[in-house]
């Protein structure tokens, strides 16, 4: 058993250290997309925390791999987690710094918000009025309406309290992401989540990555489709003809073409 054992360590540590041969080596580099994941006992192997949050978007960069298989994208992007990007990306607008690479992204940038139900809106003290429509407003009475301001204040309070609680288990973390007590919603860049996973791997990508089209014409645009985040390495967003991209599926497939042979009487004649 043990020298069975020590067969299998020897041949994953084999195949590990043929992935990893430089190119100008005698053997040829497999290709890119391996059959099987790279192990985690690989050099180049960095431990990634979970990532269980519930925005992401996809990401187009040819130099990323999934951090999970570590292959190379089947459809030329990532899912990468925006939970963090999003607050960072307006707190660098707020301060001044330049978000966007092109023009159109400009335009947006005065518009991207956290959303109605942002963090950022949250916190103000009379936010719960914003968050009403004129019907729903009218359906409270006055006592009501105090009740629930001062529902809110508590729970502004209740956050304050539970920042400066040393003896809580998750301060020391919560303290060192979230630093700020004016703006505990915008992280620390050092411990943004940047987790990148394909498609075969997050099969939620999906589903996280949606955009609703009505929430953006009613003015929720966050900061990460405000200045495309997606195409921000690539330096430019990509375009088609509306005309092409208006007859897609509609156009029947073409059918394969079988050649026969000819009959032996035609072939002989």
């Amino acid at each position: 058993m043990v020298t069975a054992s020590l067969g299998v360590a020897g041949a994953r540590q084999s195949h590990i250290s043929e992935a990893y041969k430089p190119s100008d080596s005698d053997n040829p580099q497999p290709s890119r997309d391996l059959p099987i994941p790279l192990s985690r006992f690989c050099p180049d192997y960095v431990w990634q925390p979970v990532c269980n949050h519930s925005t992401m978007t996809s990401l187009y960069q040819e130099e990323y791999r999934c951090e999970s298989c570590h292959r190379w994208p089947p459809f030329g992007f990532l899912y990468r987690c925006t939970i963090d990007r999003d607050p960072l990306l307006l707190f660098a607008k707020n301060k001044g710094f330049e978000v966007a690479f092109d023009d159109i992204g400009h335009k947006f940038v005065e518009e991207m918000t956290l959303g109605k139900f942002g963090a950022d809106a949250r916190s103000e003290k009379y936010s719960l009025l914003k968050e009403m429509s004129e019907e729903q407003l009218c359906s409270y009475t006055p006592q009501q309406l105090s009740v629930l301001l001062s529902q809110r204040e508590n729970v502004h309070k209740a956050i304050a309290d539970e920042r400066c609680r040393t003896d809580h288990p998750n301060f020391p973390y919560a303290r060192r992401k979230y630093p700020s007590d004016k703006i505990p919603w915008v992280p620390d860049p050092k411990f943004e989540c940047r987790r990148k996973l394909c498609a075969r791997c997050h099969k939620f990508g999906r589903d996280k990555s949606y955009l609703s089209l009505n929430s953006i014409l009613s003015g929720d645009i966050l900061p990460t489709v405000a200045v495309s985040f997606s195409f921000g390495h690539m330096g430019s967003r990509p375009y088609c003809d509306a005309d092409v991209v208006k007859n897609l599926g509609y156009r029947p497939v073409p059918l394969v073409r079988i050649q026969t042979a000819p009959p032996l009487s035609k072939a002989l004649a």
